[in-house]
């Protein structure tokens, strides 16, 4: 027996400290599963982590993107935000409708107004076309409208009308005569449809002055040539000058050379302005200026001898553009220093002074 009880006290004493391992300290309950039920059991709450830069937060909703949004998208988020009416703004103002392009039609290169072998062109607009079915190379608004001419000639932008009266084609200072008169009997040129017509000289080569401002239409200066038969007649140096209502200026006889400063066919000048030299070039027996003003040829040719009057040749003169005629006679004119000019008489006379 006694063995027995010493037996039995031995089986508690080794079981007391199995007891005490069960023990509630605060720790985990023991899990029969744990392989190692002696180590310390995790807390109950969550230690906090520090979030990493590239981490996204536990809440998504109040994650950043990823990347910055792409212009496209910011546009779209504009567009998308509404007015304080409710209303949405345009995501971009309309492009105006600027209508059809130009279009060449005549097959021939040139120039032409917007209403003469074009579609789709403004008629105060002068085209330089290439050819049929092409755009055209350069426009040029024409502000006092452009000129359709006939078939064969380019078309033109009108010149302007010049303001002012007339004035001795002279400068001031210098003296000189009337040699010929307007519808004088003398030579059978002043009469007629050129009867308004009259020449003046004063010795030797003075300068010539434009009695009106234009458009210089017709040049030719590159003759040396002169005598007192027809034969030479087509030998003169001339300017013309289109003043723009309806009227242009002829100057015959000037030397060859003796272009003014500034002065180009095609170009402006203004009253005043030196356009070259007296000379007795063509039809002519000495130094003088034959001076008319006629009706300008509706849709003539112009700058036949380019824009320095070199470009033709020197006993070529294309009158049919630019002289009286039935169709396209001499007008009267005042001048301010001289109001009776167009009086005539066969005068010869010493002419008042000049006031350009």
């Amino acid at each position: 027996m006694r063995a027995h009880r010493l037996l039995a006290l031995l089986l508690l004493g080794a079981l007391v400290p199995l007891a005490a391992c069960g023990t509630d300290d605060g720790a985990a309950p023991f899990d029969p599963a744990d392989p190692n039920p002696s180590a310390t059991a995790p807390p109950t709450t969550t230690p906090t982590v520090p979030t990493l830069p590239d981490a996204a937060p536990a809440d998504a909703s109040s994650a950043p993107d990823a990347s910055p949004p792409s212009p496209d998208a910011s546009r779209d988020a504009a567009i998308d935000a509404t007015q304080p009416d409710g209303s949405k703004p345009d995501a971009a103002p309309p492009t105006p409708d600027a209508g059809p392009s130009p279009l060449c039609l005549a097959a021939t290169p040139g120039a032409y107004c917007g209403n003469d072998m074009m579609r789709d062109a403004d008629p105060k607009v002068l085209y330089q076309c290439p050819g049929a079915n092409r755009a055209p190379t350069s426009s040029t608004p024409c502000a006092n409208g452009c000129v359709v001419a006939p078939a064969g000639t380019a078309d033109y932008c009108a010149a302007p009308a010049t303001t002012g009266t007339y004035r001795l084609p002279w400068r001031a200072g210098t003296s000189m005569r009337l040699t010929q008169d307007c519808n004088d009997s003398c030579c059978a040129d002043h009469v007629g449809d050129a009867r308004y017509a009259w020449d003046f000289a004063n010795g030797g080569g003075f300068p010539i002055v434009a009695v009106r401002g234009g458009t210089v239409t017709h040049l030719k200066m590159n003759s040396t040539r002169g005598c007192g038969t027809s034969s030479c007649v087509n030998d003169t140096n001339l300017v013309v000058v289109d003043h723009g209502d309806g009227t242009h200026a002829t100057y015959l006889h000037l030397q060859g050379g003796t272009l003014g400063p500034g002065v180009t066919c095609g170009g402006t000048v203004t009253r005043g302005q030196v356009l070259g030299t007296a000379g007795t070039t063509g039809w002519s027996t000495g130094v003088h200026l034959h001076l008319q003003v006629s009706r300008v040829h509706t849709g003539a040719p112009r700058c036949e001898c380019g824009p320095t009057g070199q470009g033709c040749a020197a006993n070529t003169v294309p009158w049919a553009n630019f002289w009286s005629s039935a169709a396209y006679p001499t007008v009267a004119v005042s001048f301010d220093e001289w109001a009776a000019a167009s009086t005539c008489g066969n005068r010869r006379m010493a002419m008042p002074p000049s006031q350009n």
